[in-house]
């Protein structure tokens, strides 16, 4: 009679989360950018950083 070899766990390749940058942070948003961020249409950090970029550029 075999063994039974264990088939379940252990590393994959390709497996979990792909590594980024970046960094997530959290802020207090008031009503009126509360309400602009909720008008965006797709992704609402995209704008965010384009608009913080935007932003310190035009200083």
């Amino acid at each position: 009679m075999k063994t039974p070899t264990k088939q379940k766990g252990g590393k994959r390749e390709g497996a979990g989360r792909k590594k980024t940058t970046e960094k997530r942070i959290m802020f207090g948003a008031s009503s009126e950018v509360l309400g602009i961020l909720e008008g965006i249409e797709g992704n609402k950090s995209e704008f965010i950083n384009k608009a913080i970029l935007a932003y310190s550029n035009n200083k």
